[in-house]
Order: structure tokens, then sequence, then C-alpha cells
């Protein structure tokens, strides 16, 4: 429990994925999904006169696009951009970052340092870290015959 705690106070910079994508405003849902794919991200950062403005998700796209029955080869990625991006400097804690995340019911925070966004941090990248602290369980074995509690008979 100790090691889980210790987890909690370290800073968000050592869970910190600095592999990013931008994309500008003006991109097409469909160009920005098609690189999404070809670099094996699930996130674009969306960028406008040289500032982040919003951030877009898979999740995004399926919901806001596809399921909406909008034309991805026709619809903006700021259109769907999610605003303001949630940011958190890469020295705070990732308890910070896991009450932002819940605060603000969002999964991604844009980690900066004193200038300028330097990566991301996902709630799919703490817990897969946090879990290996899991307490393994038993395997349960199914015996053949169940016991009647009352008399001890065994049925099949």
């Amino acid at each position: 429990m100790s090691e889980l705690i210790e987890i909690l106070n370290e800073p968000v910079s050592k869970y910190t994925n600095h592999k990013m994508t931008t994309v500008a405003s003006n991109l097409k849902v469909s160009d920005a999904a098609k690189e999404m794919s070809e670099s094996k991200i699930d996130s674009v950062l969306v960028f406008e006169d040289n500032d982040i403005i919003g951030i877009v998700t898979i999740k995004d796209i399926l919901s806001d696009v596809v399921a909406s029955g909008k034309d991805p080869t026709q619809t903006l990625i700021k259109e769907i951009a999610k605003k303001p991006v949630v940011k958190i400097h890469k020295d705070s804690k990732v308890k910070d970052a896991i009450k932002l995340m819940n605060e603000h019911d969002i999964r991604r925070l844009v980690v900066t340092n004193d200038q300028r966004a330097i990566g991301i941090i996902s709630r799919k990248i703490l817990v897969g870290n946090i879990g290996q602290f899991a307490a393994e369980l038993p395997e349960l074995e199914m015996p053949n015959k169940i016991k009647c509690p009352y008399c001890s008979s065994g049925f099949d």
C-alpha cells in the first residue's frame, strides 16, 4: 500500500506520454482520424493561432461525428474539439492529476512545462501503472459434487 501512496505523490512527468500529435483547427475530421490511425494514437491536440484550443479523441469522433450522422469529410476538427483543454504542470503530483480528471470528468490532461505543452497524461496510463499493486485473487476450484448444508449428501 505504501508503494501506491508513493505513486500518487510522484510527479506527473514520470507518467507523461511525450508522443503527442497536433492538428490545425481547420483540418477535416476524416484527415485527423487517418493521422491518428497512422500514428497509432487515440487523441490529437487541436491548434489555432499557435495555441491549443482543444483535444479530440477517437471516442469523440465516433460519438460526435459517426453516431451523429455527420460527414467526417466535411466536418472540421474544431467543431468537435473538447474545450478548454485542462492542463497540469509536469511537477504536479499524480494524485492532483487524478483529482483534476475526476473534477472535469475527462480521461486526459495536457502536461506543460513553464512555457508549453510537453505531453499528455491519461487515466489509462495511471491505472495501468497502479494496477501493478493489485492483490492477486486465488483461483477457486469447483467441487465435482455439491454438498447439502443440512445432511451433507453429495449431488452432481
